[in-house]
Formats: C-alpha cells, sequence, structure tokens
C-alpha cells in the first residue's frame, strides 16, 4: 500500500467514525386519514445533515397480517422483529449506514437509512432482500444532502413531541400506581414574549375552565411572561393529549411557549 493510499483509507475510517448520538422513541400520528406509527433515533435531529450522508435509502415491506387500520398485528410480532434483526445491521455494514427509524403505516413497515450517494449499492441491497423469502421488499432511494425528509417528513411536530413527553409521564406515574384515568388537580406551565401575549391567553383558558395558580416575570428568560395554570382533568393518554395539545396550540398562537404539565400520584 502506497503513502496516498494509507492517507486517503485513514480518511475513510475517520468518516465512518461519525459518533451517532441516539434517543430512541415512539410516536403516533395520522397520515393521510390512516393511523400511523414512527419508532424515530430523535438525537440524530443534534447532528443533522451529517455531510457524508447524503442520500436516503428506504425498505418497505408488506406486512402479511396488518390490522384493519394498517397497522402491525399481534400475531405478526415476533417475525417482523426477527426480520427487523436481520435486515438493519446488514444493510448498515453494507452500506455504511446509518438507520435513522422505521414508519409503520397503511399495511407496509418502511425502514429509513441515510447513506453515501458514493457508497450506494443496488445490487447489495438486492442481496440482502432476496434473503427473505417470507416477506414482499420494495426499496428505493433519493439524494437528500440536508436531511430534508428526516427533519421535516418523518421527525414528530410540536403536537407529536408533546404527546411523547406525555408518555413518558404516564409511564413515571404508572409505576407508582397511579388510576390514569380518574379526575385529579393537572397544573400547566406556559410562558410569553409580552404581558399582551399572556393576557390574551389568560382570556382564551379561563373560558376553558383553567384557573391562575401562579404569574411572575424574569427578564433573564427569553420568555419572561410565565403563568402557572391548573383544572381538574384526567390524564390518560387520550385525554391528557386533548388538553395538552390545545394549550399548545394557544401558546402559539400568542408568541408563548408551553412547557409541560404535572399531577400527584392518584391511586384510587
Amino acid at each position: 500500500m502506497g503513502f496516498w493510499d494509507k492517507f486517503f483509507k485513514k480518511k475513510s475510517e475517520e468518516i465512518e467514525k461519525i459518533d451517532i448520538p441516539e434517543s430512541w422513541d415512539f410516536y403516533i400520528c395520522s397520515i393521510e386519514d390512516r393511523p400511523a406509527s414512527y419508532y424515530l433515533n430523535l438525537a440524530l435531529r443534534q447532528v443533522a445533515p451529517i455531510a457524508d450522508k447524503n442520500k436516503i435509502l428506504w425498505i418497505e415491506v408488506k406486512l402479511n397480517q396488518p390490522t384493519e387500520d394498517g397497522m402491525s398485528s399481534p400475531e405478526e410480532y415476533d417475525g417482523l422483529i426477527e426480520l427487523e434483526d436481520r435486515l438493519i445491521p446488514q444493510v448498515e455494514q453494507a452500506l455504511h449506514a446509518i438507520y435513522v427509524g422505521r414508519l409503520t403505516h397503511n399495511g407496509l413497515r418502511e425502514f429509513y437509512f441515510y447513506v453515501n450517494e458514493n457508497q450506494y449499492s443496488e445490487s447489495n441491497i438486492q442481496k440482502i432482500i432476496q434473503q427473505e423469502e417470507n416477506y414482499q421488499i420494495n426499496f428505493g432511494a433519493k439524494v437528500d444532502p440536508e436531511w430534508s425528509i428526516y427533519c421535516d417528513s418523518i421527525y414528530p411536530n410540536a403536537f407529536a413531541m408533546q404527546s411523547i413527553a406525555n408518555i413518558h409521564i404516564l409511564e413515571s406515574l404508572e409505576q407508582y400506581g397511579d388510576v390514569l384515568t380518574v379526575k385529579r388537580p393537572v397544573e400547566h406551565w406556559c410562558y410569553f414574549k409580552t404581558s399582551e401575549d399572556r393576557d390574551h391567553f389568560l382570556q382564551k383558558i379561563q373560558e376553558r375552565g383553567f384557573e391562575i395558580v401562579e404569574q411572575s416575570k424574569n427578564d433573564e428568560n427569553e420568555n419572561p411572561y410565565s403563568i402557572q395554570i391548573g383544572r381538574i382533568d384526567s390524564v390518560d393518554l387520550p385525554s391528557i393529549n386533548q388538553v395538552t395539545w390545545e394549550l399548545l396550540e394557544l401558546c402559539i398562537e400568542n408568541n408563548g411557549e408551553y412547557d409541560g404539565w404535572e399531577t400527584p400520584v392518584i391511586r384510587n
């Protein structure tokens, strides 16, 4: 191996040693009026786009036993997990790919990867998917140097991110034996740029039965005008999603920020 071969090999190895952050989570949404579920590495948003991975690859698996609404069924769970455990490592290794997540929707499960355009090989993908005789599998790819598909299409919007946060709180409550459907005091925090924005928000939420717990101002914050509000509500996922999405939307309409909620544990 000559000097220049050693040099370029070293550069290639440095590119492959990109430190990929990981924070995997589920979120539910609707696509074309049908339910959909994403399982996504949210932490990649911190480093996207990765210049060396400028092409997105999607591998589309047709579900064998989808539910009536097009989602995966319990009967097919084990088979899909086994497929995933085989498929993802092979694609990552063959194409030096970064796996970013998957979508389940309309009778399909799609796996998303980012690859270097120069390392993309249809023949390598064909070899991998041809091994899966129990599933009908297609694939496609598109140059996406800005990672716009990840950032703008499959990454959760503010409402989906709030749902993810809600799920984490509910999981914590359930660990303490909380009965989520029991109504109880729920308090929320919101922040605004101006007192006028906060006052307009207050008018809207008081019409919805919320009470003011506390108001304050901190000039060191980007949104200095804060308010803590409360109402009696259930906190099962459909209920708390509805409440927090409404508050989030009102905050956005009034140049504000919704900063979450808390509630006491109710065991009976």
